[in-house]
């Protein structure tokens, strides 16, 4: 019995020393030998971008400008007499306005009111004196005629040369007079039109000199800004643009606005910015809805001439460097332009050598580089 339990387990031991060999064989034959999975090729992702199709066509150009406000007329307002000032206006002050023909100070009459009332009295004097000598001119003529002497008599004796020299005198005091009464009345030193005092040099109590100045004075009827235009800009103005209106924004984000007028375009070229100074005016400016100050900055939009062949873009599609890029199929390709103009949010440049349509990228990355292959998106119109 004890024999055949030893059989059995030498029979078991020979079976796993030759199964487990083969098994293990198998499993390496197996594997070295099953079926490869089917090699799919790897796909290229291009890069996305958004592009935005644009055709060029005819547009009225906008030539935009600024530049300060400033007085048309500005004046330093000088006295013409001497003595000390004895009233000043309250509104003469830095920065107030005055109407034109207002009273702005007043000197001490008194010396001129005597000068008058002396040159009178000697235009009293004169007046008598020519009559006088005229008398005596008439006595002579009847005497002469009642003494039945022939021809004329001399011209010393009908007082010709005391009559001429009397009526010089007379004329003389005359203008004496007209002076002394002008001196009088600049005694009373008014503004010569409506206007801002932009500073006040004068004022109540202080002593005048003849000619030392009163007040530098800005005419408030009207306000002008120069605006420096280049030769593309002033190319696209009509013939003859005087009289045209323009629309003037304020520089802080153009709240407010005021409508002018072209004055004149000056005809010569700055030698060394080589630019054209347009002068642009507006009425009243004072007394628009919102005041238009002296010192302010503005900025002007004029409307040009029709320009053919342009695309308006989005201003995001210009690069800093000037260039802008559109999809060509599926590359990109990179184009140098520079705006002639922009408006509403837009940039409008030439055609130039381009298709007549085109689908520009909206917003261009740095990484670009021309010939790249791209995935082109167009964009929504709620984008």
């Amino acid at each position: 019995m004890k024999q055949n339990k030893t059989k059995q387990v030498l029979l078991f031991t020979l079976l796993a020393l030759v199964t487990i060999p083969a098994a293990m064989l198998y499993n390496s034959y197996a594997i070295e030998n099953q079926p490869q999975p089917e090699q799919q090729p790897e796909a290229v992702k291009l890069p996305s971008v958004t592009v935005i199709p644009v055709a060029a066509g005819a547009a009225q150009g906008v030539i935009q400008s600024f530049g300060e406000i400033s007085a048309v007329e500005e004046v330093t307002l000088s006295s013409q007499v001497q003595g000390q000032i004895i009233w000043r206006n309250p509104a003469f002050v830095n920065g107030g306005q005055v109407a034109a023909g207002a009273e702005l100070v007043r000197v001490d009459p008194t010396t001129y009111k005597a000068a008058l009332a002396n040159a009178e009295k000697s235009l009293a004097d004169a007046a008598l004196k020519l009559q006088e000598e005229r008398n005596q001119k008439h006595q002579v003529e009847l005497e002469w005629e009642r003494s039945g002497l022939a021809g004329k008599p001399d011209a010393l004796v009908l007082r010709k040369p005391q009559i001429k020299v009397a009526k010089a005198s007379y004329q003389a005091a005359k203008a004496a007079v007209a002076e002394a009464r002008r001196n009088l009345e600049q005694t009373v030193i008014k503004a010569p039109f409506t206007a801002v005092v932009l500073k006040r040099s004068a004022g109540k109590g202080s002593y005048l000199q003849q000619g030392g100045a009163v007040a530098t004075l800005q005419s408030s009827e009207q306000a002008e800004v120069s605006l420096a235009l280049s030769a593309e800009q002033w190319r696209q103005l009509p013939m003859a643009p005087e009289g045209m209106k323009v629309q003037l924004f304020s520089r802080d984000g153009g709240l407010y606005q005021w409508q002018g007028s072209i004055s004149r375009l000056a005809a010569i070229i700055d030698k060394t910015t080589r630019l054209r100074t347009l002068v642009v005016t507006v009425n009243e400016p004072l007394k628009q809805q919102h005041p238009l100050l002296f010192g302010s900055f503005v900025s002007v939009e004029i409307g040009g001439a029709e320009i053919d062949d342009l695309y308006a873009l989005p201003a995001s599609a210009l690069t800093a460097d000037g260039y802008i890029w559109w999809v060509k199929g599926d590359t990109l390709q990179r184009h140098s332009t520079a705006p002639l103009f922009s408006h509403d949010g837009r940039i409008y440049i030439k055609q130039g050598d381009l298709p007549s349509r085109i689908q520009v990228v909206r917003k261009p990355m740095a990484s670009y580089l021309p010939n790249m292959k791209v995935s082109a998106r167009i964009e929504d119109a709620a984008e």
